[in-house]
């Protein structure tokens, strides 16, 4: 591992690799700290940029982007109490009070610290856990590689948003998207409609253009003609001092804790840690009061699991091609579209690049702090402004990426459908996530199915013949047990409030 991790290392600080690395951080921190704008839509839209590129360098950029965002979304909720990214709404519970008292920068210090502290913590999971985990994957065939496929769908659905009915129908649409075309084995048409255009399937690219790209614009234009104005003339970075955060050092390790453990978990992402952790720290502080005045413990915790999840998202990602949140998932499009599968058997066939996003996240975790550090006026002018001036650029770049990856307009009126689609989910509650999920690992899930049932001769016992198949397959029937059970008590517990029946 150790020669491995040399080698990222080696690969990232070559100069183009470096400097792609350096401006997506840079990037990340400003689209994090501008409401309305998100890491996964951010991603999406530098596809068309990494056609031509190598898969380590375009990586780096969307690894960046996905770093810095985690840190920028707490700009805004400090100043504005308006969060660039939903993760930072607990940051703002105590770091919008601080800066009210004429302690902005101080806030924005603390932020920056236990960020970059939850991102070196994340790493070091990250390359504790990876190649472990990789090595018990190598054992795995195709009825396992099936078997993990399913069961990530399955998680995600079960913890995305809480619903998992909603979670499901996302996923089974997704699957349906990625069936469109071909069939790969006997060359069936399947969903085509007697359209050639769509013999060779839906264009993956396309797609996610349409749903993290053209979708986000839509449902943000509601913030045409909206400028924030900081509620302090002057901020300027202070960083506290070292004795001070070594004295804090339990909300940061908490935190930490939280966001590598839960960020594994795939579908819940740094949502829903940072308000675990922030709770756990407010439940153990000695001064739980102080919680929501202004206290920089309540900054610590939250940014602290933020970063902190970047790691943990990694481990399922590369191990298992299971994405832990929206821009995991784009990270797994791009490996696709640079002609490499994700999944288990990833890190034997493609080890130099895991190993180089391995270094590059760290590097990207130092260039944020330092970005942070100096240009942090910069990003606060930025926030000043106008964010609707940004969509027509989106916009264009999202029907550019789109026309590329067939060299077709037929595959923009694809981006754009898949937008309308996109807005109209999101707008109900169906989280996209699940679809681009179910579009990636549908045509994985399906080619090691049917060669699992080759192999064995249309035995379907073969996806029970070994233990590990048989804890997946218990794990399989777990998640959707307890959703029933779930869904069921609550809709119970529903009937009974409605004719005023108590518990």
């Amino acid at each position: 591992m150790i020669e491995g991790l040399i080698g990222g290392f080696g690969d990232v600080i070559q100069p183009w690799n470096l400097l792609l690395l350096f401006l997506g951080t840079g990037l990340g921190l400003m689209i994090g700290a501008l409401p309305g704008l998100s890491s996964p839509m951010a991603i999406v839209i530098l596809l068309p940029l990494t056609y031509t590129m190598q898969p380590l360098p375009a990586l780096l950029t969307m690894i960046g982007v996905y770093v810095g965002t985690k840190l920028g979304g707490s700009f805004s909720a400090i100043l504005l109490r308006t969060p660039g990214t939903p993760a930072g709404a607990c940051t703002a519970l105590d770091g919008h009070p601080m800066a009210e008292r004429g302690e902005a920068g101080l806030a924005l210090g603390y932020a920056t610290l236990a960020s970059t502290f939850g991102g070196v913590f994340g790493w070091v999971i990250a390359i504790t856990f990876i190649p472990l985990l990789a090595t018990i994957a190598l054992q795995s065939g195709n009825a396992d590689i099936a078997l993990v496929g399913i069961l990530g769908l399955l998680m995600v659905s079960s913890f995305v948003r809480g619903s998992m009915l909603k979670g499901l129908i996302g996923v089974l649409l997704g699957l349906l998207i990625s069936t469109v075309g071909l069939d790969p084995v006997d060359a069936t048409s399947r969903y085509t409609f007697d359209i050639v255009d769509l013999m060779s399937g839906i264009p993956f690219a396309a797609a996610l253009t349409g749903f993290f790209g053209i979708a986000v614009v839509f449902s943000d234009l509601k913030l045409v003609g909206q400028r924030s104005e900081k509620i302090v003339a002057k901020v300027n970075l202070a960083l506290p001092s070292m004795m001070d955060m070594v004295r804090r050092w339990r909300p940061a390790v908490i935190g930490s804790l939280f966001g590598t453990g839960i960020g594994a978990v795939p579908g819940v992402g740094a949502e829903g840690a940072t308000w675990i952790a922030y709770a756990t720290v407010k439940r153990q502080s000695k001064n739980p009061e102080a919680f929501g005045k202004g206290e920089p413990d309540g900054i610590i915790a939250p940014e602290s699991t933020n970063n902190a999840t970047t790691g943990g998202t990694m481990v399922p990602m590369l191990t298992l091609g299971i994405p832990g949140d929206g821009s995991t998932a784009i990270m797994l499009g791009a490996l696709v579209l640079h002609g490499i599968e994700p999944g288990v058997m990833l890190f034997q066939s493609n080890s130099d690049l895991v190993y180089g996003i391995l270094a590059g996240l760290l590097i990207a975790t130092i260039f944020m702090f330092l970005i942070a550090w100096r240009a942090i006026r910069m990003f606060i002018f930025v926030l000043q402004q106008d964010r609707s001036w940004l969509f027509p650029f989106v916009l264009l770049l999202a029907t550019v990426g789109a026309f590329a990856t067939v060299n077709s307009v037929y595959a923009v009126y694809i981006a754009i459908f898949f937008g309308v689609v996109g807005y109209f989910l999101e707008a109900r509650g169906f989280p996209v996530v699940t679809v681009v999920l179910g579009i990636i690992l549908g045509p994985i899930i399906e080619a090691n199915l049917r060669l699992a049932l080759v192999i064995s001769h249309n035995d379907w016992t073969t996806f029970i013949d070994t233990w590990p198949r048989q804890l997946i397959v218990a794990l399989i029937v777990l998640v959707l047990s307890w959703e029933i059970y779930s869904g069921t008590k609550d809709a119970r517990k529903g009937r009974r409030s409605k004719i005023g029946i108590s518990d």
